[in-house]
């Protein structure tokens, strides 16, 4: 009797810990969680004073901000001749925070052509200013 309570204690201890192993490898890591944040969080979005876009335009952009950088870069070399400058310009700084992680001179480089065109009074100053110690 004692040899069959003893083999109970020990395979509901052992399978404790293997419920408890299959949860604790469940949660994420916080590295793990971080890195997952960033890719799904949204671009900082762009200000009321920047033109608006025709809603097709502005539907497939939310989509390709969705999709990550590859359709956003295809969205931008699709539709970019049909944006008006400071939207451009806002989109772009989008698809360059997006590209930071994986390919950082691309990145640098589209930041670089932003602010070569933003003149000092644009809305977007102050954000090319926020970004300036990311980019640089």
């Amino acid at each position: 009797m004692k040899f069959v309570l003893l083999f109970l204690l020990v395979a509901t201890v052992g399978f404790g810990v293997y419920r408890i192993s299959l949860v604790y490898r469940s949660i994420p890591s916080d590295e793990h969680a971080r890195e997952q944040a960033r890719e799904n969080a949204a671009p900082v979005g762009g200000d009321e004073s920047l033109p608006t876009l025709s809603p097709p335009l502005e539907a497939s952009l939310a989509l390709a901000t969705q999709a990550g950088p590859q359709a956003l870069r295809q969205w931008l070399n699709q539709n970019g001749a049909w944006v008006p400058e400071p939207r451009l310009s806002a989109i772009q700084l989008d698809y360059a925070q997006m590209l930071v992680r994986n390919n950082p001179a691309e990145a640098r480089r589209l930041y670089a052509a932003v602010k070569a065109r933003t003149p000092a009074n644009s809305p977007l100053a102050s954000r090319l200013k926020q970004l300036s110690r990311t980019f640089e």
